[in-house]
């Protein structure tokens, strides 16, 4: 007995293959889009905890710096971030009478990228002895 009886061989058409190919084109093109952003995110949240570093560690120093007065001041690091700085005393009607001046401490650093600019901004407070106060003017 003859597998071929009805006198055609059974395999696909140049229309099933030409379907096929752009379906399989289709999903390439899908997952490297979808890789792209992946890295463009990676990118961008590198950026962003670089800044975030960077702000910390700025704040450290001021932090352990000289903070008798209110003061405001700008920086900018050899890798172009830049930096505003303010020391301001809050609370000054409260720690009158205490020998503690409460001192509000904000830094913010800023970076630019592809013409674009980020920027991140740290507050944090904290209690500092008058009598170090005085003896540091």
């Amino acid at each position: 007995m003859n597998n071929f009886a009805s006198g055609r061989e059974r395999g696909f058409t140049l229309l099933e293959i030409m379907v096929s190919l752009v379906l399989i084109c289709l999903v390439v093109v899908s997952v490297i889009q979808l890789s792209s952003a992946n890295l463009r995110n990676l990118s961008t949240s590198d950026d962003r905890i670089e800044t975030l570093r960077r702000a910390s560690e700025k704040m450290r120093q001021v932090l352990d710096g000289d903070l008798s007065e209110d003061k405001t001041w700008n920086d900018v690091d050899d890798d172009g971030y830049s930096y505003d700085i303010t020391v301001t005393e809050t609370l000054k009607e409260r720690t009158d009478a205490l020998a503690v001046k409460f001192l509000e401490i904000t830094v913010s650093a800023q970076y630019t990228k592809d013409n674009r600019s980020k920027r991140m901004i740290l507050q944090t407070a904290k209690l500092v002895s008058k009598a170090k106060a005085l003896k540091g003017q």
